[in-house]
């Protein structure tokens, strides 16, 4: 049985929120675990309340400008994240180290991606109907303001940990399933 759960990207927060004593601190965990919850479960808005005025990301994207102010972050989730299925992961968080400036969590991501995105971006494949499992190590620096704001995220990733692997139908999330359904009916209109 394939093991896929989006909970680990949160429970580990909230772990370390039970644990931790300082009062910034666990208002900046508290920011995070609702940024972390919202992420992989498509909620925009409570992703975006959780953000700073002005909001930089660094390392996101493979290539190219990186997100930055209200505006540019929007579109990244709309487009990048929540538009093309990459909000169904888990960020199994293997380390989380709190100061009064930053969160920094490190781990291995796990991430669903459908073949044909992957073949619209040159990747070759022998199944483009199929669902993939992506496996990255990541780490991730989480800066916040004065009011315990997250003022963006600072991301670096190894190459794959593991290869590429094909997943089961039926064990494909239906979150991915419902993105999988979206796309299709899009690509027909």
């Amino acid at each position: 049985m394939f093991d896929f759960d989006v909970t680990r990207t949160y429970r580990p927060i909230e772990e370390k929120l039970n644990r931790t004593t300082n009062s910034r601190h666990r208002r900046m965990l508290q920011m995070l675990l609702q940024h972390a919850r919202a992420e992989v479960e498509g909620d925009l808005g409570s992703v975006l309340a959780t953000l700073a005025p002005w909001p930089v990301y660094k390392g996101v994207r493979p290539k190219g400008p990186q997100p930055e102010g209200p505006e540019e972050v929007r579109r990244f989730y709309i487009d990048e994240i929540f538009g093309s299925g990459r909000h169904v992961f888990e960020s199994n968080k293997t380390r989380i180290i709190v100061d009064d400036d930053a969160i920094i969590t490190e781990g291995p991501m796990r991430i669903l991606l459908w073949g044909r995105d992957l073949a619209d971006r040159g990747m070759q494949l022998d199944d483009a109907d199929a669902v993939y499992l992506m496996t990255v190590d990541v780490l991730i620096v989480w800066p916040f303001d004065e009011e315990c704001r997250i003022v963006g995220e600072e991301s670096w990733s190894q190459p794959m940990v593991t290869p590429m692997q094909k997943i089961a139908e039926e064990d494909v999330p239906q979150a991915f399933r419902d993105y999988v359904v979206r796309r299709k009916a899009a690509a027909a209109n």
